[in-house]
């Protein structure tokens, strides 16, 4: 069967900065199942995917806009040292879970920020993706490829408005 439209696709991956250093593969927590057609997937992976089989492997270089986007400025932060716990060993790199509220003042989400600089008074943090603004490179193999159920094609656009929703806050 070929990957098209509401058709769930397991793959195995690897992301590498320009670089070249793996920075994100499936080996870690296991293949991916997406449901193909929707946007669910890096635009650039959807359409190399697009009418392949299972068995298939692919080496592409992605640019920002077919992976992660370009690099936002509006997603660099300064919070007070004062509002980071005073024991806490933070270190440029490091992902930091800063609550996210409404406007009033309510928890709604979570949201990972990587620490790019320290000072005695502030914490200089990135909501950006490491690897926004640069080419990734990627390596791929489809393990399966089947149409899915309508219950799966809901069951997935559902997690992914879900996600949607808690990123818009």
């Amino acid at each position: 069967m070929k990957i098209s439209k509401n058709c769930l696709v397991e793959i195995e991956y690897e992301l590498r900065n320009p670089q070249g250093e793996a920075v994100e593969a499936s080996e870690e927590d296991g293949p991916l199942e997406y449901l193909h057609g929707h946007g669910l997937m890096l635009p650039g992976l959807e359409r190399a995917l697009e009418n392949r089989s299972a068995g298939e492997q692919l080496d592409l270089t992605l640019e920002p806009e077919d992976a992660f986007g370009d690099h936002d400025p509006e997603g660099l932060f300064s919070v007070p040292r004062a509002d980071l716990p005073a024991d806490a060993e933070i270190v440029p790199g490091d992902l930091l879970p800063i609550e996210l509220e409404d406007e009033d003042g309510n928890p709604v989400d979570s949201l990972d920020m990587r620490v790019i600089a320290i000072s005695p008074d502030a914490v200089d943090l990135d909501a950006n993706h490491p690897l926004a603004g640069v080419q990734v490179g990627c390596s791929l193999k489809v393990l399966s490829v089947r149409e899915a159920t309508e219950e799966e094609v809901a069951e997935h656009l559902a997690a992914a408005d879900d996600q949607h929703d808690c990123s818009d806050h």
